[in-house]
């Protein structure tokens, strides 16, 4: 079993070279044999960008890819936080570049300026490594690795699949000396090229097949094994090496030429680099930068899985960039971390920075050979690998996506995939962009913005009331609409939300007096929600109810005060609430001043307490038992701390109940009005009071201590028992609400 990897810690990071001195054998396999691979497909990507009208230019695409190769090997180990990374060019960025470079050097050569069109391809193709590393670079410094990772998914395969029908297309293209075209499926026909193709085709399936192997060595090996035969054969059955490339078996390189460092090819050619063509097509490079950075993605995603280790992906970002930078300086292509090549040196056992840095050497290596061995390279396995990677790329996504995906996804991947193979990557990158657009609305608008939806009934404001006022409330509590809103409000979800407030008001038997909106967790609101809430405010002009805002976070009380939703004082329609409490305090006090609840409270104490212990005769025998309080505001019923030694029935007046914090602030946790119950708790459980009871206006209440209740039990037991009972289904009550109240945010 694989151990966990954990990235080195940042001080490690400092030392860029620390580890390679510590190789082991493993480490060693891996840079031995990763290199085959690496130069293997950076021919491929060099023939595939350097064919048709720039084969010419060939020997100094191979150059810019080797160079390309071994730099960013060398940088990724030196700096990445996985010590046993390995870098390379990527097949997607290689698709999106040779589509660029194919497009310039068509058009060069129409305007009749050949010349120009190696130079001008070569610096577009090392521009793109610039651009790609000062932008890795920017969004590692600006921490943007998390916004990354919503890149949408479909996007992201569309960009896949088409760069898998570039590299498939430039494989055959390879092959046959010719486009993909009708031309070329009549001279296939004709009997041309079949042999080329047909080689190329079942080499390809042979790496296919090679690749599922168990054995990692499978696929280097093959590769060694088919570069080695194919000349061997064409040797032996005396086909000369001249008459082999021209026939288009083998890399046809000018034999007086040479594998020049193209940053001195460029240097010497700059001036006939066309750069209003580079700038023509340049929006390529917005595709290019998307599919690098995509890549590095998913690589570090399957990577974290596979090696379990915790990978810092802002700090990637910038590896790569710097890796893209030193590769642009010196004339190199575009890289990126190899997730199959670092996974193959990871289950090898490699853990150290050698094995990537000894990759890397040994790709520039070939630099030194000059064009003789490379003369020798086969075309078909060039092609093959090509044929082999692109093939792969569009079963995962054309293929295997039509299982895997939703629909909708599935459907904008391939609007994305043909938009780029009939156009170009350009118009991909709009119709991605317009795609996820849509797919962000669309999906944002089925979010439910109502978080919770209850009424009057099984949700109440911090005021505890009496309980001929509770029960009213309780029975009249449909009357009052309670909504808890969430998220961002745009044009769809406002238009779901008016849809959701009216079925739901129409669903309830009683009208609605009141609908409360708290909008503390909205995010935002955008003006054609605003428009859409206009609407709301028309429905309840016309039903007859109040629209209450509460918490109106400060953005988007500036954006319905600049619609014009919300207006100064004097609003008989929408009234604005700075949090909930204060919100459903006034809903509760407008329902009981239209209810017969109001008349009720007119009763005296002596009625009320008449009423709860059953008799008239019991509440006289009440009267010696308590003491008649008359408290001012500012006055303390009791403070938070003290003994909790007496009992208090609020007579008339209003309280408030204070918790102080640890840091010394007061928290209101309640406020209760006349005819209820204060110090219960306390007395009950013989503990110290757990907040304080602050008087908010003329106030009277009845104190029973907890000798004078010792004394009731024995005296007049009848009333002790009235009286307990009174306390347990008040307590009872308050609990009742309560679990009506959990229970309805649960829903």
């Amino acid at each position: 079993m694989n151990r966990p990897v954990r990235p080195p810690p940042a001080s490690s990071r400092l030392r860029p070279f620390a580890g390679f001195v510590r190789m082991t054998p493993n480490d060693l396999v891996s840079g031995l044999v990763a290199p085959v691979v690496i130069i293997a497909t950076s021919l491929s990507y060099s023939a595939l960008i350097f064919s048709g009208p720039l084969a010419d230019y060939l020997p100094i695409g191979i150059g810019s890819g080797l160079i390309g190769a071994g730099l960013g090997a060398i940088v990724f180990a030196a700096l990445s936080g996985l010590p046993f990374a390995v870098a390379a060019p990527d097949s997607k960025a290689i698709a999106v570049l040779a589509s660029m470079a194919g497009l310039i050097a068509n058009n060069l050569f129409r305007q009749g300026h050949a010349d120009q069109a190696g130079p001008t391809a070569l610096a577009a193709v090392v521009l793109g490594s610039a651009i790609v590393g000062v932008t890795s670079f920017l969004f590692g410094v600006l921490k943007l690795g998390r916004w990354i990772r919503f890149l949408p998914y479909p996007v992201i395969g569309g960009f896949m699949a088409a760069s898998g029908w570039f590299l498939t297309s430039g494989a055959i293209r390879i092959l046959a000396h010719e486009p993909l075209s009708l031309k070329l499926l009549s001279d296939v026909a004709a009997g041309r090229h079949v042999a080329q193709l047909a080689c190329g085709v079942l080499f390809a399936a042979a790496l296919a097949k090679a690749q599922r192997s168990r054995n990692p060595l499978a696929f280097p090996a093959f590769l060694v094994l088919g570069t080695m035969v194919l000349p061997l054969g064409l040797f032996l059955a005396g086909v000369p090496a001249g008459e082999a490339r021209a026939a288009g078996w083998l890399l046809d390189l000018p034999a007086s030429s040479s594998v020049s460092l193209p940053a001195s090819w460029l240097a010497t050619a700059i001036g006939q680099v066309e750069w209003r063509e580079i700038l023509r097509y340049s929006g390529d490079y917005v595709a290019l930068i998307t599919v690098v950075v995509a890549t590095l993605l998913l690589s570090i995603m399957a990577l974290e899985v596979e090696s379990q280790a915790e990978v810092d992906l802002d700090y990637e970002l910038k590896v790569n960039g710097a890796a893209n930078m030193v590769a642009a300086v010196s004339g190199g292509a575009a890289t990126t971390l190899s997730v199959s090549r670092t996974l193959f040196g990871f289950k090898t056992g490699a853990r150290s920075r050698g094995g990537g840095a000894l990759a890397g050497l040994l790709c520039l290596f070939p630099l030194a050979l000059g064009p003789g061995p490379l003369g020798f390279v086969p075309v078909p396995i060039l092609a093959g690998l090509l044929l082999q990677l692109g093939v792969s790329m569009l079963d995962e996504w054309l293929i295997r996506g039509w299982r895997a995906m939703q629909r909708a996804d599935y459907v904008q991947l391939v609007a994305i995939f043909l938009t780029i193979a009939w156009f170009d990557f350009v118009a991909g990158v709009g119709v991605g962009v317009v795609a996820a657009c849509i797919t962000f609305a669309v999906n944002t608008s089925r979010i439910r913005l109502v978080k919770h939806g209850m009424d009057r009934s099984n949700f109440a404001s911090r005021v505890d009331r009496p309980n001929y006022h509770a029960e009213a409330l309780r029975r009249q509590g449909a009357g009052i609409q309670i909504m808890w809103l969430h998220g961002f409000i745009f044009f769809g979800s406002a238009h779901n939300l008016l849809m959701h407030i009216k079925e739901a008001l129409r669903r309830e038997e009683a009208a609605c007096r009141s609908l409360i909106l708290d909008f503390r967790q909205v995010l935002g609101i955008d003006y054609s929600a605003v428009m859409t809430l206009h609407k709301l405010r028309h429905f309840a002009e016309r039903e007859g109810f109040d629209l209450v805002f509460a918490d109106l976070p400060q953005n988007v009380a500036r954006s319905l005060s600049k619609g014009g939703l919300i207006a100064a004082e004097g609003d008989a329609i929408c009234h604005v609430f700075p949090n909930l409490d204060a919100a459903l305090e006034w809903c509760e006090d407008r329902l009981l001043a239209n209810s017969a609840a109001i008349e009720e409270g007119r009763r005296s104490t002596q009625e009320w307490l008449k009423a709860e212990l059953g008799s008239d005769a019991l509440f006289e025998q009440l009267k010696s038992y308590f003491a008649v309080l008359e408290l001012q505001p500012g006055d303390f019923v009791f403070r938070q701390g003290e003994s909790g030694e007496s009992l208090f029935l609020l007579s008339s007046g209003r309280v408030t109940i204070l918790f102080t914090a640890p840091d010394g602030q007061d928290v209101r946790l309640r406020s209760m009005v006349g005819h209820t119950m204060l110090g219960e708790m306390g007395l009950y459980r013989d503990m110290p009071r757990g907040a304080s009871v602050l008087v908010d206006e003329p106030t009277v209440v009845y104190r029973f201590s907890q000798e004078a209740i010792a004394r009731m039990e024995r005296e007049e037991p009848a009333l002790a028992h009235a009286f307990h009972r009174f306390v347990v289904r008040t307590l009872a009550s308050r609990l009742d609400f309560a679990n009506r109240e959990v229970a309805g945010l649960q829903r």
